[in-house]
Parts: C-alpha cells; sequence; structure tokens
C-alpha cells in the first residue's frame, strides 16, 4: 500500500511556506529601507562637505550651483535640491537628498542632518522613474507622449476635479507660507475655466476655500502657474487640489512643486 500526504497536512505545508515568505519579503524589505536610508544620509552629507569645501577656496561664498562643487544629481539613484544665499549674514545655504520616497535635509544651520525636506525645496518630488507610485496628484493618468521634462506629465482628463495633491493636509505654524507652482498644457479645444481649473487651497479640517488661482484658458505651450497661501490661526492647514473643470479637452501637468517658507 502507497503512502503520501493527505490534503490536510498538504495544506499546512503550503501555509508554512507562505507565511515563511510572507517574512522573508518583510524582512528583505526592510533591509533595503535601511539602506536606502543610509545612503541618502551620506549623500547628503558628503554633499554638505563638498559646499563647505567650496566655499573655503572661494572667499566664503557658497556656490550657485551642486555641480559646482562636484555633487552630481542623480548619482547613485540620489537627487538633490540645493538652494543658496550669499546676499546676507550668515550666508546660508540648504541641500535636500531624494532617494524614491526617503529624503533628508541639511542647511548651514549646523543643526545637522535631518529627515525630511527642507524649508524652500519641493515637497512633491515626482521621481517619474517609479511610474504610478510616486505620482504627486490622485486620480491623473501618467503620459510618456507629452511631457515638459522627461520622460512623462500628468494627464487630466475633462471633468476631473478636486484632485488632492500627494501630503494634503499640509500644517505647519502660523505665518509659514505654503507656495504651489505647476506647468500646464491644454488641448486646442479645451474650455476649461478659472471655476475648477485652478490651484486651491482648502481649509485643512473643512474643506472651505481659502484662495485659488485659475490657469483656464487655452494653452497651446507650457505655461506656469503659481498661487500662494499663508496659515493663519483660523486655518493652520491646507488641503491643495487642482481640477480640470472643462466638459472638452484634456490638459497636462508637469514639474509640480510645493514648497513652504520657513
Amino acid at each position: 500500500m502507497k503512502k503520501g500526504f493527505t490534503i490536510v497536512e498538504l495544506l499546512i505545508v503550503i501555509v508554512v511556506i507562505g507565511i515563511l515568505a510572507a517574512i522573508t519579503i518583510v524582512a528583505f524589505n526592510g533591509v533595503q529601507d535601511k539602506a536606502k536610508t543610509a545612503a541618502v544620509q551620506s549623500s547628503v552629507s558628503q554633499a554638505m562637505k563638498k559646499v563647505a569645501a567650496y566655499a573655503a577656496l572661494n572667499a566664503d561664498q557658497y556656490p550657485a550651483t551642486l555641480a559646482a562643487a562636484d555633487v552630481q544629481d542623480g548619482a547613485n539613484g540620489v537627487t538633490y535640491q540645493y538652494t543658496s544665499d550669499n546676499t546676507v549674514s550668515p550666508r546660508t545655504f540648504a541641500i535636500t537628498a531624494t532617494a524614491g520616497v526617503v529624503s533628508y535635509c541639511v542647511s548651514g544651520k549646523n543643526d545637522g542632518v535631518k529627515s525630511g525636506i527642507c524649508p524652500g525645496h519641493n515637497l512633491v518630488v515626482w521621481d517619474k522613474t517609479q511610474g504610478a507610485a510616486s505620482v504627486p496628484v490622485q486620480g491623473v493618468v501618467i503620459d510618456t507622449s507629452v511631457f515638459r521634462t522627461s520622460t512623462a506629465s500628468m494627464r487630466v482628463a475633462a471633468g476631473n476635479v478636486g484632485l488632492d495633491v500627494k501630503g494634503s493636509p499640509y500644517g505647519g505654524t502660523i505665518g509659514q507660507r505654503y507656495t504651489v507652482s505647476l506647468w500646464v498644457k491644454s488641448d486646442s479645444n479645451w474650455n476649461g475655466t478659472g471655476g475648477n481649473s485652478k490651484i486651491r487651497f482648502g481649509h485643512g479640517s473643512t474643506g472651505a476655500l481659502l484662495a485659488s488661482c485659475g490657469y483656464d484658458g487655452v494653452k497651446i505651450n507650457w505655461t506656469m502657474a503659481t498661487c500662494g497661501f499663508t496659515l493663519t490661526a483660523a486655518a493652520p492647514s491646507v488641503v491643495i487640489t487642482l481640477g480640470n473643470d472643462a466638459s472638452v479637452g484634456t490638459i497636462w501637468i508637469d514639474d509640480l512643486s510645493v514648497s513652504v517658507s520657513e
């Protein structure tokens, strides 16, 4: 008489294998995340040292670009944002390094490397190599055939309004100002209006309109639109949305930036 496994025994083996696989995947992802975090921290620290070295050799003037300090954007999968101001005293600089969804910031304030994005830098960096995983606006379609900067833009079909920008609601301290800028292009027959084809700041709790800036009207060429709102005691946080209120025509949005002042 031949002996074999029963169905129950086989199911138990399958379940055990599944559990072990899940544990392995979680552990592997954890190792990957730690490695990415370490890489970004190291990269931003090295960039800071190169900026400081540049200043030491150039009359304490910080470089206008990171490239001038021999920092290569995109090296090892890390992208940078950099600002400097040599007109104030003391002179200032800020560097944000990002890999995927991991970002670290360092500045000339000597307060060390911090998790997150430096004030004034873009809070919604779109890593276009990650596809849908990092698109900064909900409800849009990635379009690789139309873009301002390679290799894709966000396509918004007619009738799509109130699309949340990733990270909403945005909060902070009273007096901080959020600034949104983007580039928009449209079909030649687009009939969007300022009603809801706009950058919109809504109250973080109630959604009530606080400020808005329309980008209505046909835009055959890429056109910049920008809008801002300063946090108040009555509105300490904001939801930022975009939209296309047209009945006819598509719009494309690219190079979206959301920044906050100190």
